[in-house]
């Protein structure tokens, strides 16, 4: 079954995968999106998570995997660093850019545009934007700026502010709020094209 159980994330995954064969996912924890890819017709995939665990548990799901190729790398940055130029059609970045520090993000897009084929697409998932109000009830430590503390790194950029961002290194072909029922918030979901 091709489904997350989100319609609004199920219909970025059909839109990455068309025309894909090799799918990159940074922070790829179990692997699920990218078995999920590979039912919608991709044939090679890279998944690199910090997780140990993680990858430990993507790599037994490929016991499990209808068809296609997978590869596992535990590590971050300098994994990324080590994939192909110009080697995969799509990339998925879910929860991972705001999750990192400003400078570290930029890096790994730097990295995103190196390894990622002319016309490639990327579809990137943020968390949502908290208000001051939010910060202070939930008792969100400030590390500076916009930069916050939830028990990880939170980049807490406004959807503007990402625009900006995001846009001067990719085109920027959608946008929506997707709905999480489960965690009672909306997630961005941006679908971006290498130009």
């Amino acid at each position: 079954m091709r489904t997350t159980g989100n319609p609004g994330f199920d219909e970025g995954l059909e839109w990455l995968t068309e025309n894909a064969s090799t799918v990159l996912d940074f922070g790829c924890g179990n692997g699920i999106v990218l078995f999920l890819c590979s039912l919608y017709g991709t044939k090679s995939h890279i998944g690199i998570d910090l997780s140990p665990r993680a990858i430990q548990s993507a790599e037994n799901g490929t016991k499990l995997a209808p068809q296609g190729d997978f590869r596992f790398v535990c590590g971050s940055l300098e994994a990324l660093q080590r994939v192909e130029d110009g080697s995969a059609d799509a990339v998925v970045l879910s929860n991972i850019i705001d999750n990192l520090y400003p400078e570290d993000a930029a890096t790994v897009l730097t990295e995103i545009k190196r390894i990622l084929k002319k016309k490639g697409r990327i579809l990137l998932k943020l968390n949502p934007y908290l208000t001051a109000e939010q910060i202070k009830a939930w008792n969100i430590r400030v590390i500076s700026g916009n930069l916050l503390d939830d028990g990880m790194i939170l980049w807490n950029q406004t959807t503007e502010e990402w625009n900006g961002f995001l846009s001067a290194r990719f085109q920027i072909v959608h946008y929506e709020d997707v709905y999480y029922e489960e965690h009672d918030q909306y997630n961005r979901l941006y679908f971006l094209i290498n130009p």
